[in-house]
């Protein structure tokens, strides 16, 4: 989504939050907005503009560490979908830690290994971490239960992304 923000006309930088909420945008000129608008809401999110800056405590993504976020938010993925699967496959602790390590790392590879350029039509990502998370887990699990928890993972991701939103 920065590498689409930093394609428009006006645009000079784009960032993101630590939380992945708020984008801090340096435009040329008012001009710049309706354009800035526009595009964020045809990749599915609001934009309001913010009257009072953010805490001064909040640390900013941009193009070029924005990788530094990708490892932070495939660890938030991973603590978040691997615990339920593994209820459902009674697998131990052990094996639990290890498959989340394995989700985590398979994601961040996949995230930086997979630069979305402007104009990445949404989805790009699925097939190939799809794939890299199967790979990753299917050791530990056995290829069936891999396929469940690709499943299970973007049935997650799809809930917790706008429309047409992709993660990483």
């Amino acid at each position: 989504m920065l590498a689409r923000l930093t394609s428009l006309d006006g645009v000079i930088a784009a960032e993101v939050d630590h939380r992945g909420e708020l984008l801090r945008l340096l435009v040329s000129g008012p001009s710049a907005l309706a354009r800035i608008h526009a595009a964020l809401r045809e990749l599915g999110y609001r934009a309001d503009e913010v009257g009072e800056a953010p805490s001064p405590d909040s640390r900013w993504y941009g193009p070029a560490r924005v990788n530094e976020l990708s490892r932070e938010e495939v660890d938030v993925i991973a603590r978040r979908v691997v615990p339920p699967f593994a209820r459902s496959q009674a697998l131990s602790t052990a094996v639990q830690d290890r498959v989340r390590e394995a989700v985590a790392n398979a994601l961040y590879a996949c995230f930086t290994a997979h630069t979305l350029g402007a104009g990445a039509p949404p989805g790009e990502l699925h097939g190939a971490c799809s794939n890299a998370v199967r790979e990753a887990v299917r050791d530990l699990v056995g290829p069936h239960a891999a396929d469940r928890l690709v499943a299970t993972l973007w049935l997650d991701l799809d809930e917790s992304q706008p429309s047409g939103a992709e993660p990483g």
